[in-house]
């Protein structure tokens, strides 16, 4: 194990595991946002620390040492429904996740309540887990009102009250359509929690829906400027698909004709949506046997080819089709031969999914679509065991980078990348230098063809990270910037001539404190042959430090910054070593170089052994 401080792409994602048994019906990542450290951590054998953060309780010797930097919760995607002022801009677009669907599924929420719980993709893996809240379902609020009215905090609900506007100034429309957004927006938010029934969605979602379409008729009649125009046109496609989407047959006529339509409209934004609603309404279609794959294909292809920036209701509808043709591949009865033609269509449609938002600046995005397409590699389990950090010690540094190559040649990303130095860093911690080189190597050829800066940055900061802490082996490690817990300076003519191990360590961090008696027993038994022990202290606050040391004061000594801002993981040594996780470890011989880093449990005792035969005078 080992703590480390995470430098992910922004401050909230969430960490996932992936399945290392594909299944073929689940080609999309199962978290609406994704770590970075998922790429090399989760996926190629788990992360092996804990971060810089000190966690508010005690970390025992026992624990994993694991807590996220960035652990908070994650920032809820932004709506697509639009604000009670919508920008002309960026028109909005309800979310394809409709009440309908909620509601369809509401005769389930029982069972859906009682897992609290997010199952791995692993079939192999029946672990479970859940927030910190969903162990314990909280006891139902019995309602006050008389059986069989309505209760009287959902009566005051906006779309239980609202009603059309008699207006026809175009402004006054707009705020209108902003609060009918926000109405669905509480229709939906309640349902989920299960706070009314299939029947009250159905009635007031449709009912609602309808105030949608009229208002933007009127809009589109008394509009004052294009966009006015642009704002009427989607909400009315918006409107016509939510209907259709409770199973109004009516609506979801004239929604393929109005779509149809506004296809070629020459305003991209309602071009766009328009073709959106195209492609669901063709997957609707698809799944009715009334449209083949070949045409899903066609329209994804046309509305990926309309979009030039990082659109995420773009991005939702083409996935959702890719499922429901990966459904259609798995059903029991679908041939299960790899030319099955939905199983190419899907697979056609994860490819131009995953090359249009490779290289784009938003990270949840880009990572998705290359987990899809990393997902459907025929020989996606063959990568997961090649770089399966678990096997470090073992692993060969030449298969490893040829499986490493032949990825990156299929999938030429920066993700790629990414993920290859998220391996490298654990492979090098956990003492496979050789290998990290090798991956690092590989990634370092998709720095120049990345595009999007923060994604190049990232692949330069493993880099950069990977060399400065191998760049001390058989270099004198700077030590001057140290004093011990009494602030006297650090005496270099105290360890001259000794085999000294030199390490980084905190009392927050649980692997730290696990392999203090591995230390410990290799200083006993070899401290009287010349072997010592620095340990640099990173805790933020001397506080910490000192009241470990009142119970548990090593026969070593400890070492902190001799600068008071500089302490913690922002220690001038730690920095210049570029220490992104600890316990870091370096071995010194009688000479004073450093002759190895990341030397931990058994490997210790040897390596100190074996340095120990080289006699102090011989220097």
């Amino acid at each position: 194990m080992r703590c480390s401080p995470s430098r992910s792409l922004g401050k909230n994602h969430s960490c996932i595991a992936a399945s290392s048994n594909r299944a073929r019906s689940r080609p999309w990542p199962t978290c609406p946002t994704l770590s970075i450290a998922w790429i090399g951590l989760a996926i190629f054998g788990g992360m092996l620390g804990c971060t810089g953060e000190k966690p508010v309780s005690e970390v025992s010797s026992s624990s994993t040492g694991f807590k996220p930097a960035d652990s908070e919760a994650a920032t809820p995607t932004k709506s697509s429904t639009s604000p009670a002022s919508p920008s002309a801009e960026e028109p909005s677009v309800t979310s394809d996740a409709s009440l309908a669907t909620t509601a369809t599924t509401m005769k389930n929420r029982a069972a859906v309540q009682s897992a609290n719980a997010i199952p791995s993709n692993n079939n192999n893996n029946k672990s479970t887990v859940a927030g910190p809240e969903s162990s314990v379902a909280a006891a139902p609020v019995l309602p006050s009102f008389v059986p069989g009215q309505i209760d009287p905090a959902i009566a005051a609900k906006s779309y239980m009250k609202l009603t059309m506007t008699s207006s026809q100034d175009p402004k006054e429309l707009l705020r209108f359509l902003g609060s009918i957004d926000k109405a669905l927006q509480e229709l939906q938010a309640d349902a989920s929690r299960g706070l009314v029934n299939n029947d009250l969605i159905i009635d007031r979602g449709m009912a609602v829906a309808r105030l949608k379409l009229t208002a933007s008729e009127r809009l589109e009649k008394v509009s004052a400027t294009p966009d006015d125009t642009v704002r009427a046109s989607i909400g009315k496609l918006e409107a016509l698909g939510q209907m259709a989407q409770f199973k109004d047959v009516s609506s979801a006529d004239e929604l393929r004709i109005v779509a149809k339509q506004m296809a070629k409209n020459q305003d991209p934004r309602v071009a766009k949506q328009a073709q959106r609603m195209q492609l669901l309404t063709a997957v609707t279609d698809f799944q009715n046997q009334a449209a083949t794959a070949d045409d899903i294909v066609e329209l994804a292809a046309s509305l990926l080819d309309k979009v030039d920036s990082a659109d995420a209701s773009v991005f939702s509808s083409v996935a959702q089709a890719a499922r429901a043709l990966d459904a259609a591949a798995a059903n029991p009865e679908a041939d299960a031969d790899a030319t099955n033609p939905n199983t190419a269509a899907c697979d056609q449609i994860v490819d131009m999914l995953e090359a249009k938002y490779r290289d784009i600046a938003n990270p949840q995005l880009g990572m998705m679509a290359w987990q899809m397409k990393m997902q459907r590699l025929p020989d996606f389990e063959s990568y997961l065991k090649v770089l399966d950090t678990r096997l470090a010690s073992s692993a060969d540094p030449a298969e490893v980078g040829a499986s490493a190559k032949q990825l990156m040649e299929k999938i030429p990303s920066p993700w790629t990348a990414i993920a290859l130095a998220e391996c490298a860093t654990q492979f090098e911690y956990l003492g496979n230098i050789p290998l990290a080189k090798e991956l690092l190597d590989i990634a370092k050829g998709q720095v120049a063809t990345t595009q999007t800066p923060e994604l190049k940055e990232q692949i330069e900061i493993r880099i950069q990270a990977f060399e400065a802490r191998t760049r001390i082996l058989g270099q004198s490690l700077p030590l001057e910037s140290l004093v011990d817990t009494k602030g006297k300076a650090f005496d270099p003519a105290r360890y001259a001539g000794k085999v000294v191990l030199v390490d980084f360590w905190a009392t927050w961090c649980g692997p730290c404190i696990a392999e203090i008696p591995n230390i410990k027993k290799v200083y006993d038994q070899k401290h009287d042959e010349g072997f010592e022990v620095i340990a640099i202290n990173l805790d933020d606050e001397p506080a910490d430090l000192d009241a470990y040391m009142a119970q548990n004061a090593p026969p070593w000594s400890v070492y902190v910054s001799s600068i008071p801002d500089k302490k913690g993981m922002k220690t001038p040594l730690a920095e210049t070593l570029a220490i992104t996780a600890i316990p870091f470890t370096l071995l010194i011989g009688r000479d004073g170089k450093v002759a190895a880093i990341h030397v931990r449990g058994d490997a210790l005792m040897p390596q100190v052994a074996e340095l120990l035969k080289t006699p102090a005078a011989s220097q």
